[in-house]
């Protein structure tokens, strides 16, 4: 059994959209003071590689702690859509892979943008999820939708709307890395930290290959 890490590590001080809470990692207590090493962790609830509940967008959605655990575990598929900056991920992109496309699926789709993490323009030029791929995802009535963006479009207020949508709840997994070391088939594995009535939470996302 082979592990893949797919997630970006997280650094103080680290880039987020404009809006977030900053990435804050300090020292509160060393050896040499309290005689233990003990870090202050500051952070947005979406900072880095991290997935959304429903109650992100929707104040009656799904919180985190109220999400089955088996919609973090389990076999994926990988689709290679190699995007350019800017570009939109339309349906046809997706339809090509309609096989796949099964209800409960968990779906996970590499642009190539995890490349360009840590650099400018990695929250502004990403390859963007347009609406109309978005419902037809919904459509499929796929469980997981992953991504190697920060976030599905720049259209992110309406995209968010559609894939967590009572009627739809796929959970969302952002900012996806390393995507390009693992195989077109993997078991996913990115648990949520156990936020009670919240909105998201960063993940340790991992591929399991046999």
């Amino acid at each position: 059994m082979r592990l893949i890490d797919l997630s970006h590590p997280l650094v103080h001080g680290q880039d987020n959209f404009p809006s977030d809470p900053k990435l804050s990692i300090v020292p509160h207590g060393r050896v040499s003071t309290l005689k233990y090493n003990m870090t202050q962790v500051s952070m947005a609830t979406h900072q880095g590689t991290h997935l959304d509940a429903m109650y992100h967008f929707l104040d009656d959605g799904k919180t985190i702690d109220q999400m089955p655990l088996d919609w973090f575990y389990g076999e994926a598929v990988l689709l290679r859509l190699p995007k350019a900056p800017r570009e939109e991920l339309r349906v046809e992109d997706f339809a090509r892979h309609e096989a796949v496309l099964q209800p409960g699926a968990k779906i996970i789709y590499e642009t190539g943008w995890h490349r360009q993490f840590g650099q400018p323009g990695y929250f502004s030029d990403f390859p963007s999820l347009t609406q109309e791929a978005a419902r037809y995802l919904v459509s499929r009535k796929i469980r997981m939708l992953g991504m190697d963006t920060p976030t599905p479009g720049r259209d992110w207020y309406e995209v968010h709307h559609i894939l967590l949508a009572k009627e739809a709840e796929i959970v969302v997994v952002e900012g996806l890395a390393h995507l390009d070391q693992a195989p077109d088939r993997f078991t996913f594995c990115g648990f949520p930290l156990n936020f009670k009535g919240r909105d998201g939470s960063p993940i340790r996302a991992v591929a399991i290959v046999p």
